[in-house]
């Protein structure tokens, strides 16, 4: 969502709607506040959601018909085509979308916004119900919600269809007063807002010029350059996933935490558990599980490994700095495997993680990684990697360099906010919670400072208003 007066303005009226309405209209309200949502947001979206809506409904009657009436084979041959349809469709239209031809025709006709996301779920809703974990949905309208709620059809979460579903047919039940929703959703919102306009959009301004042309600039501003897209892009997804699950708590559905403190990881098996959650949820539940996992033999696993982050990779784009990044994280993922075994994440005993060395390792294995996922293609890439090891020193001066990239005196407010998200992913790991219900646990006195103190920080160094051309969130092209 955008942080304009509307965007509020229509969550608000959202919102107001939600509890004034009868109860059991709350699911068809947000249904038909989504796709008005989408349908401002895009109309070629709104169209085509309502078409992969339409066929994964169709499949899902026609494999739950077959699977109740014992034709387990023919209930498999539907499932794998509504697959195969859905896959096949996602792999056409981000290739398509890559073709230069004039005017930007098929990224401009046929790509539409958060299409991986609501495709990647469709594939879900039919997989489950192959395996016996949901049953076809007969209502229409609450599948059409779980495909396009709005608060995650930008970029995810991607939330699995039996637990959302299931939320869907429970907001009946759902009270404004309940489970301290206001406390908790409006200090997640305000923490998202504050991950993109203060950190995430002033960094951009800096690292697109470095990524861009790395032979202007000197190793030591390439490598800041480095860690500053590693914070941008974190706090530009993580800021998104914030504001969904907090205006998601206002409705009383509860979305995956796609992000919980990921570069105090001490691995990159537990980075990856810690890092899009739902995404690494969704890539282990239907490929590398599929493919075997780790019960054929070491070897096998690594190979499913690889395979699943080469997938990754190119679901992020199809160009080869996209494979060069999901093959980095294999690797990664397998050295991980190698050294530490099969390690999960454990929220409670998340502080203890914070002490070892390894978390260094793994934040400088996820920032090299990141050149590659942000610069414009391979060749880029290799020259910014080159041009940071080989101490290549720029056009001019320091500062010369730093006039280039355009840094100015409101840039001083960076390292500080920087340090704030720091103890923010701190502050989670002590308490093993997200960031609203661990800002509930905090006294009054200190919780209404830090909210006030985020509010100053959106309103005043903040980038947004009608002289600034707002950049989209990173994660609205995949």
């Amino acid at each position: 969502m955008s942080f304009s007066l509307g965007s509020l303005l229509f969550v608000g009226l959202v919102f107001a709607g939600f509890y004034l309405l009868r109860r059991r209209a709350r699911a068809y309200f947000l249904l038909l506040s989504s796709i008005v949502f989408i349908g401002f947001l895009d109309i070629r979206s709104c169209i085509w959601v309502i078409i992969v809506t339409a066929a994964v409904y169709l499949f899902g009657l026609a494999e739950g018909f077959y699977l109740d009436r014992g034709y387990d084979k023919t209930a498999h041959t539907v499932a794998w085509t509504g697959i195969i349809c859905c896959a096949g469709s996602l792999l056409v239209l981000k290739t398509a979308a890559g073709w230069n031809l004039p005017d930007g025709i098929f990224s401009g006709l046929i790509l539409p916004i958060g299409f991986s996301y609501y495709v990647f779920q469709a594939i879900a809703y039919l997989a489950d119900i192959l395996k016996g974990k949901l049953r076809a949905e007969k209502n229409i309208l609450f599948l059409a919600l779980y495909m396009c709620y709005f608060p995650k059809f930008i970029s995810g979460p991607i939330e699995a269809p039996e637990v959302f579903l299931a939320r869907v047919k429970s907001l009946d039940k759902v009270y404004l007063k309940d489970d301290n929703k206001l406390s908790i959703a409006f200090p997640t919102i305000l923490y998202g807002l504050f991950m993109k306009v203060v950190v995430a959009d002033r960094l951009a301004i800096y690292t697109s010029r470095l990524l861009a042309s790395p032979d202007e600039y000197g190793s030591l501003w390439l490598f800041a350059g480095m860690l500053m897209y590693t914070i941008q892009i974190y706090c530009d997804f993580a800021g998104y996933s914030s504001i969904a699950v907090g205006i998601s708590n206002l409705f009383g559905i509860t979305l995956t935490e796609n992000f919980f403190a990921p570069y105090f990881a001490d691995n990159m098996s537990v980075f990856w558990q810690r890092w899009h959650a739902s995404l690494s949820g969704w890539l282990k539940n239907y490929i590398y599980i599929p493919l075997g996992g780790s019960r054929k033999g070491t070897f096998r696993r690594y190979m499913n490994l690889m395979a699943v982050f080469l997938i990754c990779g190119l679901w992020h784009g199809m160009g080869l700095n996209f494979l060069v990044w999901g093959a980095l994280h294999g690797i990664f993922a397998v050295c991980s495997v190698a050294i530490s075994g099969k390690r999960s994440f454990d929220r409670k005993k998340g502080r203890n993680a914070i002490a070892r060395p390894t978390c260094v390792i793994t934040f400088f294995c996820a920032a090299f990684g990141w050149i590659f996922f942000g610069a414009e293609n391979l060749t880029t890439a290799l020259k910014y990697v080159g041009n940071m090891i080989f101490l290549n020193a720029g056009e001019g001066s320091l500062l010369t360099q730093a006039g280039l990239l355009g840094f100015s005196k409101a840039d001083i407010v960076l390292p500080a906010a920087v340090a704030a998200v720091v103890m923010f992913d701190l502050l989670m790991l002590k308490k093993g919670m997200p960031v609203g219900r661990a800002l509930c646990t905090l006294p009054a006195w200190a919780r209404y400072t830090i909210e006030y103190l985020l509010i100053m920080a959106v309103l005043i160094p903040g980038i947004y208003g009608p002289a600034y051309d707002q950049a989209n969130f990173m994660y609205m092209r995949f």
